[in-house]
C-alpha cells in the first residue's frame, strides 16, 4: 500500500525548503501493511473539495494560483490536521483514500479495494472524522432538526464504506469537525451498537470467532448508502472475506455476484433469508443491502447440522404438520409419526445438505420443503437457521427445473416436509419470468383525479413489473377528493394472462377518508376473482401483419357522477402490456354490465401524443427510421395540429387544435408545444436513377409503381409529451370522433417518379405547382399523417338511458318547485314534509343536483 510520509507532508506545509524532487518522491512509499505501523483516516467525502493522488505527489510542481487552490481546500486541510494528529499520536505513516490510491490505474483501484478491510484492520490507529458534530462530546441521542438527512446520527454512519471502517481497526478515535477527540470505540460501543445494529462484542473484539450469520452482517448494511450502486456490494467484500473484479456500470448486478462470492466461501443458509420490501418473483438471492433489513432484529442466526434435526422437529409439532396422519385407535399412526421424525432428524444430520454447488443453472441445495396443498408447483423451504419464532422458511415456486424466490403466502401447510435437491435460480431471465405493464394515467388527472397510491405495495413512476409464474396483482387507486369520487384500477397475471379490472367505491368517503381501506378491499376483490377476470380478458391475435393494432377498452360509470373510469389495454413487444387510464363524462351508456370492446391503436412505432391509430396512407416513408405511412395533398392546405372528417381518402378540415388553444386560455407560442423536426428517408437507394442525388428521398407507393421523390424533405410531427396530451384530452368532447393530422411532410419540390426513379410527367396531375405552399415561406407540404386519437372516441349513449334521466330529472325538479312552491304549507304537514324532504335526500345522494345538470 501507499502511505503518506506525515513528516514530509506537515514540513512541506510548514515551507521548509527542500528539493521540489526530493519532496515530491519522499511524501508517498509502498509499504507493507503487515509490518509497518501507520494510522488511517476514515471520513465522509466532500465533492470536487478533497485532493487527489496526482495533486499530492505533484503539489510543488503546480503553478503558484493553483497551489493556492488546493491549499485552501476542505479536502487538504483535513489532511494536514490529520498528519497532526499522527505526528502527535508517534505514527510516521498514514493513509488517506482520497490521495493514496491512483484513481487512474484501474488495477490500483481494483487492488484497493479488494484489500482494503485489511489495510483497516492492520492499522494500530483509525481517526474517524465526524464533519457534522461541533460538539466536544460524542452524540448520544438522535437529532432529527440538525441531521434529518441522516437519520438524526452523523451521516458518517451512513455511508456504506465506513461500516468496515469501523469494524476492522481495533482502535478508532472519533473526533468532531474541529478535530478535537469526542471519544473512542471501546468506550462507546454501547452508543454505537443503538446507531448502527452491531453487536457490541463484534465492535470492541471484531469478527473473529463470531457465530455471526450472513443475514445478521447484511443487516448492518441495509440503510446505507453509496454514491455508486456498485460500492454498496463492494464495500462489503472485506466483512465476507471474498474478493471479486470491480466492473463499475454492472449495477445492482454487483450485489448479485458479492452473494455468489459468499456461497462459495461458507454454507450459511441465512443469505436466504432476507425479506424484501416489495414482493417480486425471480432470483433467490437479494437484489440490495436493503432486503436484509430486518434480519438484525429478527437475530438471524445459523445452525449446526447437528442441531439442525432438533429444529426441524420442533418446528414440525409446532406448526402440527401431518396431524391427520398421527393417530388412530391401535396407536399405528402415532408410532408411523415417530419413524418420520427420527427419519427427517438422520438427514438434517447428513452432510449434503450443508453444501452449496454453483453454475449457469443455479444453486444446488438440498433442503426440506413442504408443498402447498393448493398448488403443486409452489413449496415452503426450511432454512438450518433461526429467528425470533424459529426456523427461516422461504417460499417457492418451481419453473421447469428450477426454482424461484416467491412472496411468502398465508396458506396452512399440511403434510411432512421431504428432503429435496432443488436448483435455485441466482440470476434474472426478464424476457422469460416477468410481464411489464405500462401505465398512462394522464388523463385522469384532467377531471381532477389523482393517483393516491397502491396495494399491497408501492407502484412508482409508470411501470410495473409481475411475475409470469405467480398470481401477481397490483391495485391502483385513483380518488377527486372535491366530488368524493374513487376507483381501483387492478393489473393482474394469472397463469401467463395479463388482465386489467376496476372496482368503484360505492361508499361516498369523507373528504379526509383514507384512501388505503378502500384499497385493500378492492385488492380482496379483485384476487378471489382473479381467474374471472384473465378469463374475461379479450383474446389479441399475434399476426404480425393483420391483428398488430388491436387494443381493447372498457366503461365503468362512477356512482354519484357524471364520470366513467374508462381503460383501454393491449400487448405486445414479448409480451408486455400497455394499459391506459382515463375519466371522462360518461354518455349514459352504462345500460348493460361493463364488456371490453375492441378499439384500435397504433403500437408505437413512432412517438404520439397519447394512444392513437393512424390512417393507413398510400405513401410510405422513414421518420428517424421509423415506418410511417402519408396520405397525399388533396385539394386544400393541410398544417399540422388541423382536424375534420375523414372519408374516402379525404380529410375535410374544420379547424386546428392550434387555433383551439386559445379558447381554452393556452398561449400557443409555448415552446412546450413546439413540433418536432424529424430526419425523413425512403427508398431513393433502391433506384439508380437519383440514388447518388443530394437531399431527396421517394416515399414509396404502396398502391403502384408511381411513387414520389422530395427534395430537402423535414417531417414535423405533434409533440409526444404530456401537455399535448391534456390538450387533446381537454378538446375531447367537443371532436369526439374526428379526425387529426399529426404529422406533415415538407419539401422544397416534389414530383413523381418510376420504380427506376426516372422522373415522370406524362399525365400528371399530382405536381408541385398544383399544391399550395405551407405556412413556412418556399415550402410544400404534398403529404401528412392522420389519426384518430383515443381520447376523442366514446361510447354511443344508450337511448333507453338517456330516456330515464330525462324522467328522473322531470321529476326531481318538480320535487324540489313544489317544496318551494308549498314550503309554508308542507310545514303543517309533518307527515307529507317527512316524504318529501326524503324522496328529497334520496335523489340527492343518488345523483346529486349538480351532476344532473349536465345530463
Amino acid at each position: 500500500m501507499k502511505l503518506l510520509n506525515v513528516e514530509v507532508v506537515l514540513n512541506r506545509e510548514k515551507g521548509i525548503q527542500q528539493a521540489e524532487s526530493e519532496q515530491d518522491s519522499r511524501i508517498l512509499k509502498e509499504l507493507d501493511d503487515g509490518t509497518t505501523s501507520y494510522a488511517i483516516l476514515s471520513h465522509r467525502w466532500g465533492l470536487g473539495v478533497e485532493v487527489t493522488y496526482e495533486e499530492m505527489i505533484g503539489f510543488m510542481t503546480l503553478e503558484d494560483w493553483k497551489r493556492d487552490e488546493v491549499q485552501k481546500r476542505y479536502g487538504y486541510q483535513k489532511i494536514i490536521k490529520c498528519c497532526e494528529q499522527a505526528m502527535k499520536d508517534g505514527y510516521k505513516w498514514i493513509w488517506i483514500d482520497t490521495c493514496c490510491i491512483d484513481k487512474r490505474s484501474s488495477a490500483e483501484l481494483s487492488e484497493a479495494i479488494n484489500a482494503m478491510y485489511r489495510w483497516y484492520q492492520n492499522a494500530q490507529v483509525c481517526y474517524a472524522y465526524l464533519n457534522d458534530v461541533d460538539g466536544l462530546v460524542f452524540p448520544i441521542e438522535r437529532d432529527d432538526s440538525k441531521l434529518n438527512q441522516s437519520n438524526g446520527w452523523p451521516e458518517w454512519f451512513m455511508r456504506g464504506w465506513t461500516l468496515q471502517e469501523l469494524i476492522a481497526p481495533e482502535q478508532v478515535e472519533f473526533f468532531n469537525k474541529d478535530w478535537v477527540p469526542i471519544g473512542n470505540k471501546q468506550r462507546l460501543a454501547p452508543t454505537l451498537q443503538g446507531i448502527t445494529g452491531i453487536p457490541r462484542s463484534v465492535l470492541t473484539r471484531g469478527l473473529t470467532g463470531k457465530r455471526l450469520s450472513v443475514a445478521q452482517i447484511m443487516s448492518w448494511a441495509a440503510e446505507r448508502k453509496t454514491e455508486r450502486v456498485e460500492d454498496r456490494a463492494y464495500s462489503l467484500m472485506g466483512l465476507f472475506g471474498v474478493n471479486m473484479p470491480m466492473l463499475y456500470g454492472e449495477g445492482k448486478n454487483a450485489f448479485r455476484r458479492l452473494q455468489l462470492e459468499i456461497i462459495k466461501e461458507t454454507s450459511d443458509h441465512s443469505i436466504f433469508a432476507w425479506d424484501a420490501r416489495m414482493p417480486r418473483t425471480d432470483s433467490v438471492l437479494a437484489e440490495d443491502p436493503s432486503d436484509f433489513e430486518d434480519c438484525g432484529t429478527l437475530r438471524i442466526t445459523k445452525v449446526a447440522p447437528d442441531d439442525f434435526g432438533d429444529k426441524l422437529v420442533e418446528y414440525i409439532d409446532k406448526s402440527k404438520l401431518g396431524k391427520s396422519q398421527r393417530f388412530d385407535l391401535l396407536g399405528r399412526s402415532r408410532r408411523a409419526h415417530q419413524r418420520k421424525l427420527v427419519a427427517l432428524r438422520d438427514a438434517a444430520r447428513s452432510q449434503q445438505f450443508g453444501t452449496f454447488t454453483v453454475s449457469n443453472t443455479g444453486i444446488q441445495v438440498c433442503l426440506p420443503v413442504i408443498p402447498l396443498p393448493d398448488s403443486p408447483s409452489r413449496f415452503r423451504a426450511i432454512l438450518p437457521c433461526t429467528s425470533l419464532s424459529g426456523l427461516a422458511t422461504v417460499d417457492l415456486v418451481s419453473s421447469g427445473s428450477s426454482f424461484d424466490r416467491i412472496a411468502t403466502t398465508d396458506s396452512t401447510f399440511l403434510t411432512y416436509p421431504e428432503f429435496k435437491t432443488l436448483h435455485l435460480t441466482h440470476h434474472q431471465d426478464v424476457n422469460e419470468k416477468r410481464r411489464k405493464f405500462s401505465l398512462d394515467d394522464k388523463h385522469a388527472s384532467y377531471y381532477g383525479f389523482s393517483r393516491c397510491g397502491a396495494h399491497p405495495h408501492k407502484f412508482w413512476g409508470n411501470a410495473v413489473t409481475l411475475s409470469s409464474l405467480t398470481d401477481a396483482l397490483v391495485v391502483i387507486v385513483y380518488a377527486n377528493s372535491d366530488t368524493r369520487s374513487r376507483f381501483a384500477v387492478g393489473l393482474g397475471y394469472y397463469r401467463s394472462q395479463g388482465w386489467v379490472h376496476v372496482v368503484c367505491d360505492g361508499h361516498s368517503p369523507t373528504k379526509d377518508h383514507d384512501w388505503t381501506r378502500f384499497g385493500r378491499s378492492a385488492y380482496d376483490q379483485m384476487w378471489e376473482g382473479r381467474i374471472k377476470h384473465a378469463q374475461s380478458m379479450p383474446k389479441q391475435e399475434h399476426d404480425t401483419h393483420v391483428h398488430r393494432d388491436d387494443h381493447f377498452t372498457k366503461h365503468v360509470h362512477l356512482p354519484r357522477s357524471i364520470w366513467a373510469a374508462r381503460v383501454v389495454w393491449g400487448r405486445w413487444e414479448m409480451d408486455n402490456f400497455k394499459v391506459m387510464v382515463d375519466v371522462e363524462q360518461c354518455p349514459g351508456c352504462c345500460d348493460e354490465p361493463c364488456r371490453w370492446t375492441v378499439t384500435d391503436n397504433d403500437c408505437g412505432d413512432v412517438d404520439m401524443p397519447g394512444l392513437m391509430k393512424t390512417v393507413p396512407g398510400p405513401y410510405l416513408l422513414g421518420l428517424d427510421g421509423w415506418e410511417a405511412r402519408f396520405d397525399k395533398w388533396s385539394g386544400q392546405l393541410i398544417e399540422l395540429g388541423d382536424y375534420g372528417d375523414y372519408s374516402d381518402g379525404v380529410l375535410t378540415r374544420t379547424g386546428s387544435i392550434f387555433e383551439d388553444m386559445r379558447t381554452l386560455g393556452i398561449v400557443s407560442e409555448d415552446t412546450t408545444y413546439s413540433p418536432v423536426v424529424s430526419r425523413v428517408s425512403g427508398w431513393e437507394w433502391r433506384m439508380h436513377e437519383i440514388h447518388n442525388q443530394d437531399n431527396v428521398a421517394v416515399a414509396r407507393s404502396a398502391i403502384g409503381d408511381r411513387h414520389l421523390a422530395l427534395r430537402q424533405p423535414k417531417g414535423i410531427s405533434l409533440p409526444a409529451n404530456d401537455s399535448t396530451v391534456l390538450l387533446l384530452k381537454a378538446l375531447s368532447i367537443r371532436l369526439a370522433g374526428k379526425h387529426l393530422v399529426t404529422t406533415v411532410i415538407q419539401c422544397s419540390e416534389f414530383y413523381e417518379v418510376d420504380k427506376d426513379g426516372k422522373r415522370s410527367d406524362s399525365g400528371n396531375d399530382f405536381v408541385s405547382d398544383n399544391v399550395e405552399p405551407s405556412i413556412e415561406a418556399g415550402m410544400l407540404t404534398p403529404l401528412y399523417t392522420i389519426a384518430t386519437p383515443q381520447v376523442w372516441r366514446r361510447h354511443l349513449a344508450c337511448a333507453q338511458r338517456k330516456e330515464r334521466f330525462k324522467s328522473i330529472r322531470e321529476h326531481f325538479y318538480a320535487l324540489v318547485n313544489m317544496r318551494r312552491l308549498a314550503g309554508t304549507e308542507l310545514h303543517r304537514k309533518s307527515v307529507n314534509k317527512r316524504k318529501k324532504d326524503g324522496a328529497i335526500k334520496f335523489f340527492s345522494d343518488l345523483f346529486g343536483l349538480k351532476y344532473l345538470r349536465y345530463y
